[in-house]
This record gives C-alpha cells, sequence and structure tokens, in this order.
C-alpha cells in the first residue's frame, strides 16, 4: 500500500501525458475524466458530510481504480514511451541537468 502512495504523484503524471496522447483510445479519457469531475464535484453517492469516511473512501477507490483502467487499457507501446519520458526527466532532475 505505502508503495502505491509514494508512486502516486508518478502515475498522476503519466495520466495527465495518456490524456493529451491521441494515440489513447478516446473512451478511455472519457472515462477518467468523468470519474475526475465526479470525484471532485459536491454530488456523491455517499456524502462526505454524512458519512466522513465512507464519502472520502469512496471518492479515492473510485480515482484509482479510473487511474489503473487509463494506465492498464492505454496501448502499451503509449505507455512505456512516456513512462520512460518521465523516468528520464526525473533523472535528469535529480542530477541536477537541465530537462
Amino acid at each position: 500500500m505505502f508503495a502505491i502512495i509514494t508512486k502516486l504523484p508518478q502515475y498522476v503524471r503519466l495520466s495527465f501525458r495518456l490524456m493529451a496522447d491521441s494515440r489513447v483510445p478516446f473512451h478511455l479519457k472519457l472515462v477518467y475524466a468523468g470519474i475526475l469531475v465526479y470525484v471532485v464535484s459536491p454530488f456523491d453517492l455517499i456524502p462526505e458530510a454524512i458519512l466522513p469516511p465512507l464519502g472520502y473512501a469512496e471518492d479515492i477507490v473510485l480515482f484509482l481504480v479510473g487511474l489503473h483502467n487509463l494506465i492498464k487499457f492505454s496501448p502499451t507501446e503509449v505507455v512505456t514511451e512516456h513512462a520512460e519520458a518521465l523516468a528520464r526527466k526525473r533523472e535528469a532532475k535529480q542530477h541536477g541537468q537541465p530537462e
């Protein structure tokens, strides 16, 4: 569980890149965007005001499932390309090199 939390920023950056890539099927982007809208909207199936732990857990689980599905069902070569580019960028930043 801790590994997922520590890598979450990387997965979120990857999701931004996938959402901007025209090679990723539109329906995957649409589902992920819908989940993001639901998570940030004030309307919930389980409202945070009534059941705070369950309400927040619902949003977190939906976000993680959406993120997982976007990455899993996007074309493998596209995901690999973007993941490698992000790794190179992160490595360059650690070594103080310009991006």
